[in-house]
């Protein structure tokens, strides 16, 4: 018997192309006409605190293994809706207001997730990608490709298809306070419909809508974004947000400042723009790959640690500079709005959480001081290693270890009485098999 072949990546895009008519010719706004019960929960989602581990099991984006969500509700309410007379003016405070139809209105949108809470700006035509995305992937899922995991994807997911409507509307029509409150139901509405169907929930296309990743939520990595107050206007309420910082850029290569890093120097002809996500925190920011998810390049806050948005210094249109004593990262945006709207998070963020690594301290440290930190005087390394012992043994994540010269023979706790229990190797071999997933870095 013949074994049945898989199709290659040439057979998908012929089928990617004939699919592109059918794409047209369905309405815009609706995926299904019937109405059906909305799954709030996920049987599949990671537990309520994601564990600092995850950072070494990233995937790629795409990938249905995948890991963003806790296992708690996500909710969104767009607070306030955007419309200025130039782009310059959303970025400073002003009364006045534009129906000016080249400057579409942009939604600002309050996201909780668990203990989360971040702050996406988003347009009109981002919510039409979204579904007309979301739409496409619904019919692909319907294809009867020949290959196991599609099949075992389509009998898992034929009971969550039904897909809340998207409302017609447009930028033409909000013209009037009333059009543009009831347009920022619908939009709001609709998103929290879609975020509680775990099949469009989790795609790659919906997660990067609400600007997360699989990073974001784990606790123990930081907060995800910068902290701020928003006034919300329904309720009279001052809401505590934590906007997110999190999203897709363009990287331009080079700009380390350690030699050897640079292969091909600075010249122009030299760069290449590469796409990236890029994840702000409290003191280091970073970029992964989509294609893979493995994290590229992690850059700490130091002394030197500034932002520049001018086009002289970033030598693109539309670009962002952050400079730090080991690397100057340009990064490329979609619009000038893009470009400040990065550049004034990554700036407002760090000057709020990370201002302790801006300055020099005592002795040339880049740390200060600090006051009644867990702290204790040894006299010896006897003391000193039978702490170390005792560290070991409680570990529940991970053990890092570094060293000028490591001997795993060392014994941690002397005089070695119960046999080689207390020596080094013996000690992450015991760890290593009593907790089957942790990780030992050295």
């Amino acid at each position: 018997m013949l074994k049945q072949s898989e199709p290659t990546s040439s057979t998908l895009q012929l089928v990617a192309s004939d699919m592109t008519g059918i794409m047209e010719r369905l309405d815009t706004h609706e995926l299904d006409l019937d109405d059906g019960e909305y799954d709030t929960t996920d049987i599949a989602a990671p537990g309520e605190h994601l564990p600092f581990k995850a950072v070494y099991h990233t995937v790629g984006f795409k990938e249905p293994e995948a890991r963003v969500f806790l296992s708690s509700p996500i909710t969104a309410k767009i607070l306030e809706v955007e419309r200025f007379t130039s782009a310059q003016d959303r970025f400073y405070i002003t009364s006045q207001r534009s129906i000016n139809k080249s400057l579409p209105a942009v939604y600002k949108i309050e996201m909780r997730h668990g203990e989360f809470t971040w702050l996406v700006k988003r347009k009109e035509k981002h919510f039409i990608d979204l579904h007309k995305e979301l739409r496409t992937y619904k019919t692909f899922m319907k294809l009867p490709l020949p290959t196991r995991s599609h099949t075992v994807k389509r009998q898992t997911r034929n009971e969550e298809r039904q897909m809340p409507v998207l409302p017609r509307g447009g930028e033409e029509e909000l013209n009037r306070e009333g059009q543009v409150s009831s347009r920022r139901k619908q939009l709001e509405d609709y998103l929290n419909n879609l975020l509680k169907m775990p099949m469009y929930r989790n795609y790659h296309a919906t997660v990067e809508f609400i600007d997360a990743s699989q990073l974001s939520f784990i606790h123990d990595l930081g907060p995800k974004g910068f902290g701020g107050v928003l006034y919300d206007g329904d309720t009279g309420k001052l809401h505590l947000l934590f906007p997110s910082r999190e999203g897709m850029v363009l990287k331009r290569s080079g700009g380390h400042r350690i030699p050897g890093l640079n292969c091909c120097g600075h010249s122009r002809m030299c760069y290449r723009w590469s796409k990236r996500w890029l994840v702000v925190k409290d003191s280091f920011l970073l970029y992964m790959k989509p294609d893979s998810g493995a994290i590229s390049f992690v850059m700490l806050v130091d002394k030197e640690f500034g932002i520049k948005m001018d086009s002289k210094d970033t030598e693109v249109k539309h670009g962002v500079r952050v400079d730090s004593l080991s690397r100057s990262l340009v990064l490329k945006c979609s619009s000038y709005r893009h470009a400040r709207w990065w550049g004034q998070s990554i700036e407002g963020f760090i000057q709020k959480h990370g201002s302790a690594f801006l300055t020099d301290h005592r002795f040339g440290s880049f740390a200060r001081e600090e006051q009644n930190i867990p702290a204790k005087w040894y006299v010896n390394g006897k003391t000193y290693m039978e702490d170390v012992a005792n560290a070991l043994e409680e570990a529940k994540e991970e053990i890092f270890i570094t060293d000028w010269w490591l001997s795993p023979e060392i014994f941690l706790k002397r005089p070695v009485v119960e046999g080689n229990r207390w020596r080094l190797d013996c000690i992450l071999r015991r760890k290593a098999v009593s907790r089957k997933h942790s990780k030992l870095r050295s």
